[in-house]
């Protein structure tokens, strides 16, 4: 029986997955519980089990190919199917025996069939762990693959685009060649006569007008779902200016953090979640908060804010890009922050966050004022709620921006 193991789905926005490692191969016994294989999402690189015991049948998916998630990656064979021997068939009594090959019969049929590659590859001199068609490569152009392979230069055993790749050293810088594969161009559109720089090859680029392809991370896919969802919801904004006095030591995102959190509790909806025909309201406030993180872009979650004092929240941020997330930290969130005023953005709309209800765009703070932007989802949120909540949370800030 075919047992047929799924891309699995490890993250509420996850709609693919990746295929990073097999540990597996066809052929192989495999017992319940056993690891096959590593894939990643958009958020990690989790292990693949088995939840049967059988032979792997058959893997669908290379590794580094990106499939749908709940799609079929590799088949396990749960029942062992003996292969009947054919039956021999007796002959019949009045059949002649077959006469007994002549000399010459017996000598072709004892000769053996060599390939025209082996052939070739028992005569060339090339020794060291290679494919044969490397062997080929390597022959003709004089590489000794085993001398290499000595030296760490050549893998063992070594494939064709691996002495194909030596050989273009030969005429190409170490620079030049990395630029070739980062812009996926031949090799051989160069006329390969003289040692080629760097220099002709950004030349070429440039007179060309050649894009480098650069291949999405599993964040920035992440961030693509959540803005492509976000687009669909029907939304609208409000349009505030606060005043707010910073605290001595104390990062302004904290502050905001802390503030906001205190206000939700006074309103239930902005702890919600649409789920089909209901509400979903949450006892604590839970706000995800944009961090940019090199080239990626997180949405961090501060769980139970309302709980925490201004100092455990501003600890907290102080940590953020300082270290990894787990996929535990990037979801629960019902409202969301984004704060670009270090920038010097006056004012900015920001998309909300998955299943939030709305998100706080925050801009610089300039004589104790700051342009705020909220976005609401109008399923959650109606104009009276939004602008109860937005009352109370200025009144809140000028509050403090008074003591």
């Amino acid at each position: 029986m075919e047992y047929k193991i799924l891309m699995p789905v490890l993250s509420d926005t996850m709609d693919k997955g990746k295929l990073i490692k097999w540990r597996v191969k066809e052929g192989d016994v495999v017992h319940k519980g056993d690891v096959i294989a590593e894939v990643e999402s958009d958020k990690a690189i989790m292990e693949v089990q088995t939840f049967k015991d059988g032979v792997v049948k058959k893997l669908l998916v290379k590794e580094g190919e990106e499939v749908p998630i709940k799609t079929p990656i590799a088949i396990i064979e749960t029942e062992a199917e003996a292969k009947a021997e054919p039956k021999k068939e007796s002959k019949p009594q009045s059949q002649k025996p077959k006469e007994a090959p002549t000399p010459k019969e017996e000598t072709k049929k004892a000769a053996p069939s060599v390939p025209p590659i082996i052939q070739e590859l028992l005569s060339t001199p090339v020794r060291g762990e290679a494919s044969p068609a490397a062997k080929k490569a390597a022959a003709e152009a004089g590489i000794d693959i085993e001398a290499l392979q000595a030296e760490g230069r050549l893998p063992k055993p070594a494939h064709l685009k691996d002495v194909e790749r030596e050989i273009l050293k030969r005429y190409f810088t170490p620079k030049a060649l990395k630029l070739l594969e980062e812009y996926g161009i031949d090799p051989h559109t160069f006329t390969l006569d003289h040692k080629i720089e760097e220099e002709e090859v950004r030349a070429y680029i440039l007179e060309h007008d050649i894009p480098r392809p650069l291949a999405l991370s599993s964040n920035r896919k992440a961030v693509i779902a959540n803005v492509q969802n976000s687009a669909k919801k029907p939304v609208y904004f409000v349009y505030e200016t606060f005043d707010i006095k910073p605290y001595e030591n104390i990062k302004l995102t904290s502050l905001l953090i802390k503030t906001i959190a205190d206000v939700m509790q006074r309103h239930p909806l902005t702890r919600a979640r649409l789920e089909d025909d209901r509400y979903l309201i949450y006892p604590n406030s839970n706000i995800s908060v944009a961090v940019a993180k090199g080239d990626d872009l997180y949405m961090v979650v501060c769980k139970k804010a309302q709980a925490k004092s201004l100092e455990q929240i501003d600890e907290w941020v102080r940590g953020l890009k300082e270290r990894s997330y787990t996929p535990e930290e990037l979801t629960g969130s019902t409202f969301g922050i984004s704060n670009l005023g270090m920038f010097g953005i006056t004012r900015f709309s920001a998309m909300i966050n998955k299943e939030d209800c709305g998100i706080a765009a925050f801009g610089a703070l300039q004589q104790n004022k700051i342009e705020v932007t909220f976005t609401f989802d109008h399923r959650v949120l109606n104009g009276v709620d939004a602008a109860r909540f937005v009352s109370d949370l200025k009144k809140a800030f000028k509050e403090q921006s008074d003591v």
